[in-house]
């Protein structure tokens, strides 16, 4: 063991005494690059697009190690394997992801839904800087573990994944032309809430909020004695640990209302709508993201006009930044 680790230091000490004349040149080898297009049908080209303009690839054919590497992190994909020992099997696994590769038929459909999903709703320059550089289009994504019995669970399917710096969406199939308007609803606020309140936060435009965060008194949100005054104040959010972080936090908070609910549901009257409209209170009661936030612009709520005045002033510095929250919001409302 000695003699071993003195040979290990002496070619740590010998690589350490190079030639100080020596100077480094930069390697001649290409940075690592996916081949576009992949194939020749239509969306290739509009996958070409997107990488010219916004630095990432969309890939429909891959290995494993395209989808489940990162250097940085664990192996992302679900492994099982058989070592036999003693004349006896011992079955070992590594819990992930099992993603299909998708029907190349239906991945053209995919490419539209995903785009009116959600690409075409940000501008090009908050793309680049910070979506993924990797979106898989996948037939099927799901969550895969080895149970007790050694049989194989694995997870229903989910719409899209994000792992390291990949983004991964399933309906690579038939099935992406049978997505009811609840099931894009659902996807929709997933995905838009997984964007805007989780990349996008340390890019948010806060010096143009000004207006915004002066409508309310951020002191009360750090006391619970304040609580019947909150919605009066604006604050929607509950007790905040500092102002800096409530004003983080109240930004979100909007952005979520605007995104996931339809303003006729932010506008109507909660305390007369079962007499008035039925059909719409059993819609909103039905849907826990309208049920959080349905009346919160009517005066009956809203009681100085506070949380009205903050979802104009939002509503308008993040259109000029490039982003409608409106029009998310409105998205696959039926």
């Amino acid at each position: 063991m000695r003699y071993l680790l003195t040979i290990i230091l002496g070619l740590f000490l010998w690589t350490g005494c190079n030639d100080d004349d020596e100077t480094l040149v930069p390697s001649t080898e290409p940075e690592f690059r996916y081949v576009l297009p992949q194939g020749n049908h239509d969306y290739d080209t509009k996958i070409v697009n997107w990488y010219e303009d916004c630095g990432f690839y969309i890939l429909y054919k891959y290995e494993d190690k395209d989808v489940f590497y990162n250097e940085n992190m664990p192996w992302a994909g679900f492994v099982q394997d058989t070592l036999r020992i003693n004349e006896s099997d011992l079955v070992f696994y590594n819990r992930g992801l099992v993603v299909e590769l998708p029907d190349e038929e239906y991945v053209g459909k995919q490419l539209e839904w995903i785009e009116e999903l959600f690409l075409n709703h940000y501008p090009k320059e908050l793309l680049k800087k910070w979506l993924p550089k990797k979106i898989i289009l996948a037939k099927n994504v799901a969550n895969c573990m080895l149970l007790g019995n050694n049989e194989t669970s694995k997870s229903v399917r989910d719409y899209y994944k994000e792992i390291a710096n990949t983004l991964i969406f399933s309906h690579g199939d038939v099935s992406v032309n049978e997505l009811t308007s609840s099931t894009l609803q659902k996807m929709k606020n997933e995905l838009h809430l997984w964007m805007l309140t989780e990349k996008l936060v340390d890019d948010y435009p806060l010096e143009k909020l000004e207006n915004f965060f002066s409508v309310t008194d951020y002191a009360k949100t750090l006391s619970a004695d304040y609580y019947e005054e909150w919605k009066a104040e604006g604050w929607l959010g509950r007790l905040a640990n500092s102002e800096d972080g409530a004003k983080i936090e109240d930004v979100k908070l909007y952005v979520e209302m605007i995104i996931t609910v339809p303003r006729e549901i932010l506008e109507v009257n909660m305390e007369t709508l079962m007499m008035e409209d039925f059909g719409l209170f059993r819609k909103i009661m039905m849907n826990s993201t309208y049920s959080k936030y349905a009346g919160f612009l009517h005066p009956s709520t809203d009681v100085n006009g506070n949380i009205k005045k903050k979802y104009d002033f939002i509503t308008g510095v993040f259109k000029a930044w490039g982003v409608d929250l409106e029009a998310i919001g409105e998205l696959y409302n039926e």
